[in-house]
């Protein structure tokens, strides 16, 4: 099981579904429907806004990457 496995199970059902549907649609490039932002200082690392959940990401145009999944206040933004 890798960590991505191993946060999503970590997470309350309630927040996991929604957690879920955005990971789907991120995969699918359905972009224009998550709050999507650039992480500042990187150049392909993004994030997305779930709920109190941050979702990490790495697009290089042809892959998409999912880097972290966690709460707002874990310290999200050193999983990069």
């Amino acid at each position: 099981m890798d960590k991505i496995e191993k946060a999503l199970r970590a997470i309350p059902l309630r927040d996991r579904s929604r957690i879920e549907e955005a990971i789907i649609l991120l995969l699918a490039r359905k972009l224009e429907t998550l709050q999507c932002g650039k992480l500042q200082g990187y150049d392909c690392i993004y994030r997305v806004r779930v709920g109190r959940y941050r979702i990490i990401y790495y697009d290089d145009g042809d892959n998409i990457v999912i880097k972290a999944i966690k709460k707002r206040n874990e310290s999200t933004y050193r999983a990069v």
